[in-house]
């Protein structure tokens, strides 16, 4: 298998880098890649530098990323340096991808707003992203081994009781009988741990058919799981989001059953390529739809469609184009199709429902 090449992918974004700061960059993304790899908030704030999106007044990202670039080139300004700080944020997004983490693609889809936001590499983080996602949804469930429970190893005390039997005075009663309970007790934790492997093992392919059952009877019963009532008698321009939504909310885990995208476009039919703006989508929220948002997202930026549906839903003002642009760096205009959208909408709300957003 190939080996990821950060300087030979920073060269691709970068071709007139110097090698100082090659060097300086490689520690940082290393630094970077480390902390990502602990902590799924701070890929989520690689998505924002990565498609320079508005960074929230309450976050830490930008002392947290700065900290990291200026650490090898004590001149980098995280403020001044975007297009740089967004080369780094993409690589290591890219390099997770690259590694198969399941949530990184998820998060990458919903950053790029269906290809409105763009990175630094002109759409080849989200080519990327596509690609990592049908990759891990159709492995999952692919490769399914039968789990077994095997038996503990047991220990070498045979030689202990060779001497006990011996009579030569060098073993004696209590230091066998210590020695045979040392060694159940280990073969009682390796039992231990063998069957719950093989338990997570069933538990996890059970939750994968359980959530594609759901996904099919949703499907042929037309009806929504959020509110209760038919799909088409949902207004058309809310329908995409719906459906988005629904499907999100009956995910239990990253990345999604395999055939989730060909039911979305099948749910809306002829309505999948058809295009509106955002805004007009959310003219049509009323109260009628409050069963939609629980509560508001905590990263709007990422999660757009949910942060406006709540600002409907859940605030007594009207939603504000300047304000809205503000918080998620997109116009309320954006133009999408009822395919981009209920695919957008569904993976804010796989990711609102693992508590990432």
């Amino acid at each position: 298998m190939a080996v990821f090449d950060f300087v030979s992918e920073y060269r691709g974004l970068q071709p007139t880098a110097e090698r100082e700061q090659i060097t300086a960059r490689s520690a940082s993304f290393e630094k970077a890649m480390a902390d990502a790899n602990g902590s799924i908030d701070r890929v989520i704030d690689l998505a924002y530098f990565a498609y320079r999106l508005p960074i929230p007044v309450e976050s830490d990202a930008s002392q947290w990323f700065g900290s990291i670039l200026r650490t090898d080139d004590p001149t980098f300004s995280i403020d001044l340096d975007i297009e740089e700080t967004a080369r780094i944020a993409t690589l290591v997004l890219r390099r997770r991808l690259y590694d198969n983490f399941i949530t990184t693609p998820i998060i990458v889809h919903s950053a790029a707003f269906a290809g409105k936001r763009q990175t630094v590499d002109k759409h080849g983080l989200s080519y990327a992203s596509r690609q990592t996602l049908a990759d891990l949804v159709k492995r999952r469930g692919s490769s399914v081994t039968r789990p077994q429970i095997s038996s503990g190893k047991a220990g070498a005390i045979s030689e202990l009781i060779k001497k006990l039997g011996d009579g030569s005075g060098e073993t004696e009663n209590v230091q066998v009988f210590e020695a045979i309970l040392e060694d159940y007790n280990s073969q009682i934790k390796q039992v231990v741990t063998s069957a719950n492997k093989a338990v997570e093992t069933a538990w996890t392919e059970n939750r994968r058919l359980a959530e594609e059952i759901d996904l099919l009877w949703w499907h042929l019963g037309g009806h929504s799981y959020l509110l209760d009532r038919p799909i088409a008698e949902i207004p058309a321009l809310l329908r995409p989001a719906v459906v988005g939504m629904d499907i999100g909310e009956m995910i239990s885990a990253a990345p999604g059953p395999h055939g989730t995208y060909g039911i979305i476009r099948k749910a809306l039919g002829e309505t999948a390529d058809e295009t509106f703006k955002l805004g007009d989508v959310v003219k049509e929220l009323s109260r009628d739809f409050s069963d939609l948002i629980s509560n508001q997202v905590s990263r709007y930026a990422i999660a757009p469609v949910h942060g406006v549906f709540g600002d409907v839903l859940l605030g007594d003002t009207p939603v504000v184009g300047a304000q809205f642009k503000r918080r998620a760096g997109l116009a309320l205009d954006t133009k999408l199709t009822g395919y981009e959208l209920a695919v957008q909408a569904y993976h804010e709300r796989m990711l609102k429902k693992l508590g990432h957003v």
